[in-house]
């Protein structure tokens, strides 16, 4: 939890795949991670599961770029499009962005910064990496949840979500 009074200026886009390579054999199925990974300038979620000839890779990927992010998800299938190559699997795959990454505008982060320190709130501005939906900005509360959330509450300009 971000600390009090910290407002975020963007936040983070989500993308999610899901893939499944099917092999001949059991034996085929290789032991070593399907995915490398992935640039630093993003968070993932991966879960690999295998059964008899067959293995699952659920994922999500969060990045802070919209450039990042689709580099992350480019180059998550390249990796498993090269690794059924490689050993004659047969994959399915899906891809999806579901979050955009957002940028909050400047109005609006200026008018919530004012007024946060009008409250008497320290402010400072990070990236979130919690995907927000359009119209959503990132406010931290850590340390002053009670205060922030009565403070947004009875604002008439601001509600909690």
């Amino acid at each position: 939890m971000d600390p009090a009074g910290t407002v975020a200026t963007r936040s983070a886009g989500l993308g999610e795949f899901s893939a499944t390579l099917s092999w001949r054999r059991p034996e085929d199925v290789s032991g070593e991670p399907t995915l490398p990974a992935l640039p630093k300038a993003t968070r993932c979620s991966i879960v690999e599961t295998d059964d008899e000839n067959r293995r699952e890779i659920l994922g999500e990927i969060l990045a802070l770029s919209e450039a990042d992010l689709g580099f992350a998800l480019q180059r998550v299938l390249r990796s498993l499009t090269i690794a059924a190559a490689l050993s004659d699997a047969v994959l399915e795959t899906s891809v999806a962005r579901v979050v955009p990454v957002r940028a909050v505008p400047a109005q609006t982060l200026q008018a919530l910064a004012l007024d946060v320190c009008e409250a008497g709130f320290s402010v400072r501005f990070v990236p979130t990496w919690t995907p927000l939906a359009e119209g959503e900005i990132g406010l931290g509360i850590g340390g002053a949840e009670r205060e922030l959330r009565d403070f947004i509450e009875a604002h008439p300009s601001w509600s909690t979500v």
